[in-house]
């Protein structure tokens, strides 16, 4: 069946060398078929298939418009989507997750939204479970490209690794290629541990540790700091500015394996434009206020069992190891601005 698909994929332009799909210590993915020989990958622009221009029916993921593709691709897509992503692994894994978050108590439940991090009544309420569960599988799914938000059928189903490299998306389409002595694996975004985990469903031990949201006071001023994952957060400063009485803070990065003089050294860039402000003892603060943030919610997890509680305890203890890469700073980057 995983050669069929293959072959006519391939014959609506899209290219498919040396790989097979099995389960691995990631779930299931893709493999090499000779670990010896280039692996090939690519969904030309012409197959990739905007996330609003598909729906679930029946069960079934399918194209809203199939003459907005090529002859016969919106019959390959709901075969591939009902053998080999949703109907195989996704919907199912999907639903586990969100229902192992769901089985979390309410006092954490409390604190993943005040943290910024989960909000049960926006993300899974239960009103539609089908559709809240489809819409979960969609932005685990899709990646920007071009502009749009777009599903890439058979190169979504390889599995993410920090180190590994992205996707090409130059020229036609979107490519993965490569020798791969083991599974294939790809970096699918800047993230952080828990953000990793919230958003996508596993456990990952990134290299970089960005904030939770914080209220805190810095020099007798109102300090809010908005938590999150700045996509270009590990070559660019964070943002600060006053906002009326209160000083606002956006998505600083406050650990970084890698290089970790960087975090600190970007913060100060950011507070060199604010007059007054003290810009290690404020990284510091906010630092400081992570990480009793985290020891909180290791607190409420305490005894809670179930697959939920034991990956946010994980998601917990890589946060803290990602935040805590943090040393000194880079004089070359501070004499440079």
């Amino acid at each position: 069946m995983w050669q069929a698909l293959l072959e006519a994929f391939r014959g609506f332009g899209g290219i498919a060398e040396n790989v097979m799909q099995r389960e691995g210590p990631f779930g299931m993915g893709l493999f090499p078929i000779d670990p010896g020989k280039t692996v090939k990958l690519r969904v030309p622009d012409a197959l990739l298939v905007p996330i609003d221009a598909v729906q679930l029916q029946e069960g079934a993921v399918v194209i809203k418009d199939p003459s907005a593709f090529p002859p016969g691709y919106a019959d390959w897509f709901m075969q591939y989507q009902a053998n080999h992503s949703w109907g195989l692994d996704g919907c199912r894994s999907i639903e586990a997750f969100e229902e192992s978050l769901k089985a979390l108590p309410d006092a954490v439940h409390q604190d993943l939204k005040r943290l910024g991090l989960y909000n049960l009544d926006n993300r899974f309420p239960g009103e539609n479970r089908e559709q809240e569960i489809f819409q979960r599988f969609l932005k685990t799914r899709f990646i920007n490209h071009k502009g749009n938000k777009v599903l890439m059928p058979v190169i979504e189903l390889v599995n993410h690794a920090p180190a590994a490299k992205g996707f090409n998306q130059g020229g036609d389409g979107i490519a993965v290629g490569g020798v791969h002595a083991g599974e294939i694996l790809v970096n699918y975004s800047v993230s952080d541990p828990l953000h990793r985990l919230l958003g996508y469903g596993f456990n990952c031990q990134e290299p970089s540790g960005f904030s939770l949201n914080l209220w805190l006071q810095h020099n007798g001023q109102q300090v809010v700091v908005q938590g999150g994952v700045r996509r270009d957060g590990l070559t660019k400063s964070c943002t600060i500015e006053r906002q009326d009485d209160k000083l606002v803070v956006v998505q600083p990065l406050l650990g970084l394996t890698r290089e970790p003089g960087l975090p600190r050294t970007l913060f100060s860039r950011a507070c060199a434009a604010i007059p007054g402000l003290r810009a290690n003892e404020l990284f510091d603060q906010i630092h400081q206020g992570n990480t009793m943030a985290l020891m909180g919610l290791l607190l409420q997890l305490e005894g809670v069992g179930g697959d939920g509680a034991a990956q946010l305890r994980q998601g917990c203890l890589d946060h803290w190891i990602a935040i805590g890469n943090d040393l000194g700073t880079r004089s070359d980057l501070l004499q440079a601005t």
